[in-house]
């Protein structure tokens, strides 16, 4: 049984230690994968590195291609947007079932709240010093928002969907590229979500959602748009 676990905390580190790599760009969009240099790189065996991918794989992180192998995906301008307007989709439709739970459950107001507040002093504490675990916080904060959205459905489904859809868009793009005024700024517009969920206003809620949504895929696309550029 030790060993069992063994293997599965060696392979979390290693799937850390991929995913950091991917968003400090040492492990390049559209680049390729190499099993055996993994395996000199971060000194494990195969195994582990599998599992890892394997993972990664799962979460839309690393595109799996039968017979050609492993790469880092690359997004695009088009991806972008089209992930956007799939979340617009499936956040706005079920409002009346996230006003509906927030109407009857204490526990997720709470944490709802709590998500705002932490996200604003992560927020708040970030300069030109900060490392990347002090942005992972605030890219963290900011999922989970949209994560207790889902959670009020009540539908797991699409749950499931979503985490498909969102993890690693925002963080590899959005990385230490953003001001700090539009990270506040989206806080501002979480702030504004909630305030309209929990007055029972799903019309304003939907707009609010809406306008930040719209903000946040312009911010990334701009960001693309640059990176072509140069």
């Amino acid at each position: 049984m030790e060993k069992n676990t063994s293997k599965v905390t060696l392979s979390e580190r290693i799937y850390d230690q991929i995913r950091r790599d991917i968003i400090t760009n040492q492990l390049k969009p559209g680049e390729k994968i190499n099993i055996r240099e993994l395996c000199e790189r971060y000194d494990a065996s195969e195994t582990p590195i599998r599992l890892a991918l394997n993972r990664l794989a799962s979460e839309n992180i690393i595109d799996n291609f039968p017979r050609q192998g492993m790469r880092v995906k690359q997004m695009n301008i088009d991806l972008c947007e089209e992930t956007f307007d799939a979340r617009m989709m499936l956040e706005c439709y079920y409002l009346s079932n996230v006003v509906m739970t927030l109407n009857v459950n204490e526990s997720m107001r709470t944490a709802f709240r709590e998500n705002v507040e932490n996200n604003l002093r992560a927020v708040e504490l970030l300069d030109g010093d900060s490392s990347l675990d002090d942005y992972l916080t605030n890219y963290r904060y900011d999922i989970e928002f949209h994560h207790l959205l889902i959670k009020c459905t009540g539908n797991k489904l699409l749950l499931d969907l979503y985490q498909f859809l969102n993890p690693f868009l925002y963080v590899n793009y959005v990385y230490s590229k953003q001001s700090k005024e539009r990270l506040l700024t989206g806080i501002q517009e979480h702030q504004a979500i909630l305030q309209a969920l929990l007055n029972g206003d799903e019309e304003e809620a939907r707009q609010a959602l809406i306008r930040h949504l719209t903000n946040s895929k312009q911010v990334i696309t701009s960001i693309l748009k640059i990176e072509k550029i140069l």
